[in-house]
């Protein structure tokens, strides 16, 4: 006989407690009674990623200023845990979303922050994290894919693999090299946000539910 035991929670505060909370609801009311239909028919569930987004849980380490929630990472991550426990899946993709913003929100311009983050943590764009590579998994210093500035713009020539939520996400946190350089290693890679309607971007055949 399986018995479950409730995790013991320790959060550092009321508003912190209310967002795990909100996770717990919506994976039990929302995600848990269709996540098995869901995986049977390999069926990408946008839809859920969406209400994650309209219910704050996309973007919770991230500012206020820009729609994230602003709240240390131990909370983030048991809300995480609360989603994975329903649905797996979209506990792993959830994962990769907010990596996927991490670059733009610590690294972009105010400006660029303005433009993409809202529609980001608020779940009208979905986030990808283009790193590993057939060749070099997740080795940063051993990737082939580069990019070349051509004006204002890059040109990036390269192949990604285990992508998940790839052919379906919005924009992809891609890794490239930018320096032809091999003493640079890790120091000749760069990272760019590439909007998924970027002509010559496309997406094979998901070696797996969803990359």
């Amino acid at each position: 006989m399986e018995s479950q035991m409730p995790a013991e929670r320790l959060l550092p505060d009321t508003e912190s407690e209310d967002l795990v909370a909100l996770a717990r609801e919506i994976a039990r009311e929302e995600l848990a009674p269709v996540a098995a239909e869901y995986e049977e028919a390999e069926r990408f569930p946008r839809d859920q990623f969406r209400l994650l987004g309209k219910s704050g849980l996309l973007g919770l380490p991230y500012s206020e200023r820009w729609g994230g929630g602003e709240v240390p990472y131990e909370t983030y991550l048991q809300a995480l845990e609360e989603i994975a426990a329903a649905w797996m899946s979209v506990g792993v993709g959830l994962s990769v979303h907010t990596m996927s913003c991490f670059a733009l929100a610590h690294y972009g311009t105010d400006e660029q922050r303005d433009r993409w983050l809202p529609a980001m943590l608020g779940g009208e764009l979905l986030g990808a994290y283009a790193l590993s590579e057939s060749h070099a998994g997740s080795d940063a210093a051993a990737l082939s894919t580069r990019a070349r500035l051509d004006g204002d713009r890059y040109v990036v020539n390269g192949t990604k693999a285990w992508i998940t939520a790839g052919g379906q996400a919005d924009f992809y946190t891609t890794m490239v090299r930018t320096s032809d350089d091999p003493a640079s290693g890790g120091k000749g890679v760069s990272c760019l946000l590439v909007d998924a309607s970027t002509p010559g971007l496309s997406a094979g055949a998901p070696n797996g539910r969803w990359g």
